[in-house]
């Protein structure tokens, strides 16, 4: 909830490593629960799945976040991430990001919520080298609202017209 992505990465991939039961791909119930405590149970899989969640697409008021959480290494180039119809407080969602980073860009496209519009997209290109963002477009035409420190770009949807943004390094 505080935007901090390499601490949330950090936690969340490190948990999974010392949590994960590889015998039967289940989660244990704390640290220490190799040598005591329960494996499968639905909190520990629930807050799995619900970091995951976060990670992939998260509500803050009336803005929808994509690709809030995820890891610059996914984005490196030739790489995709996907997510369809993810359900969110606005209705289901799908994005698509496709790293053409050797080329210098990375673009995505958006199927916004139909349901609810939410008030602004923030869209979140992590460079897989670090690279400031220099310039966006939308739909083909320059768009001026982006961070390259916080590496988003905010969007005003418009309807339920595919949205398609690319981020020039």
């Amino acid at each position: 909830m505080r935007d901090e992505v390499k601490p949330f990465i950090r936690s969340y991939f490190n948990t999974i490593a010392a949590m994960l039961n590889p015998e039967v791909l289940t989660l244990w119930e704390g640290l220490a629960a190799f040598s005591s405590g329960a494996w499968d149970k639905t909190h520990e899989t629930g807050y799995f799945l619900q970091q995951t969640r976060f990670m992939l697409v998260m509500e803050h008021g009336d803005e929808l976040w994509l690709a809030p959480l995820i890891t610059s290494n996914w984005l490196k180039d030739g790489l995709t991430v996907a997510v369809t119809n993810a359900p969110t407080f606005f209705g289901k969602v799908s994005y698509r990001l496709q790293s053409h980073a050797a080329q210098g860009y990375i673009e995505a496209t958006i199927n916004p919520p139909t349901r609810q519009a939410p008030k602004i997209v923030v869209l979140r290109l992590r460079h897989p080298d670090g690279k400031p963002m220099r310039a966006v477009t939308i739909n083909g035409k320059p768009h001026a609202d982006f961070d390259p420190q916080k590496e988003t770009v905010r969007i005003a949807p418009d309807g339920a017209a595919p949205i398609v943004v690319r981020g020039s390094y």
